[in-house]
């Protein structure tokens, strides 16, 4: 095949796909990450530097970054701290072959949204990516879809993985905190499309953390869910603001039906027994 076709139905397979900048100062090793995440279906681009990485951020909209650690001048943990800071919603993978464990909790420290130390499998840095986009490859042909991203808070432990299992299952990317405090803390640095808390958490409960965020997101749906309904009932929550309501125990398909219409935008303040 002449290369312009090729040219061409790369550029087609990767049309709309998430922008991904790749940062290492080993042109080998950055065009091979170039070209196996073009071929995988993302639209990627190379930096040698931080400071050349630093001037694209500013110009392109990147969805996106992958970066090494070891670089001259400006260090990839530098890198992330720059990004972090002026933009804390852009996800960063860090991949490095030194000093995994520090150099691992640092990065994490300081916002990292996935590590990987080489030498590491393709397989593995593309479901980190797929997991810090929330996005999953609609077929072998198709280019990735964005997985609607769910914030699951509840202190109960067992029931807040459960719950993120059966998200997971249902094809929503969930994400899991265990109070108010740490649920606001999540959506200053990330965008979700949907919260589902319980009510009776410490520190900050859930009608506290509900009217916290329609104060600030009132268009961001949430679904409070309770063990005591008696205490809570439906009116109380809805007057409050939510957007859904489940008693506990409740049918997992009671929920995402509960989901799939508030996400559709289809509804006013529905509920569910």
């Amino acid at each position: 095949m002449p290369t312009d076709q090729i040219a061409e139905k790369a550029e087609i397979r990767t049309k709309g796909a998430p922008k991904i900048l790749v940062v290492d100062d080993d042109e080998r090793i950055r065009s091979l990450l170039v070209d196996t995440l073009s071929t995988l279906g993302y639209f990627s681009m190379g930096a040698k530097s931080a400071e050349e990485a630093l001037s694209l951020l500013a110009k392109e909209k990147i969805d996106l970054v992958v970066t090494d650690v070891r670089m001259p001048k400006l260090n990839g943990l530098s890198l992330l701290k720059n990004i972090k800071n002026q933009n804390p919603l852009l996800p960063v993978l860090i991949i490095t072959g030194y000093d995994h464990a520090h150099t691992k909790d640092e990065a994490l420290e300081n916002g990292a949204d996935g590590f990987l130390a080489k030498p590491f499998r393709i397989g593995k840095i593309e479901e980190l990516i797929q997991k810090s986009l929330g996005i999953k490859l609609a077929g072998t042909e198709e280019a990735p879809y964005r997985l609607k991203k769910i914030l699951v808070v509840d202190d109960d432990d067992e029931l807040r993985n459960m719950l993120q299992e059966v998200l997971s299952s249902l094809d929503y990317f969930p994400i899991g905190v265990e109070d108010g405090e740490q649920a606001l803390n999540q959506l200053k640095i990330q965008d979700f499309d949907l919260v589902i808390s319980d009510i009776r958490m410490p520190k900050m409960d859930g009608m506290a953390l509900l009217k916290n965020i329609k104060q600030t997101t009132p268009e961001l749906p949430v679904v409070i869910i309770t063990g005591f309904p008696a205490s809570y009932p439906t009116q109380k929550a809805m007057q409050e603001g939510a957007d859904g309501y489940l008693a506990k125990p409740f049918r997992i398909e009671k929920i995402d039906e509960l989901m799939r219409e508030l996400l559709s935008g289809k509804g006013e303040a529905p509920t569910g027994a």
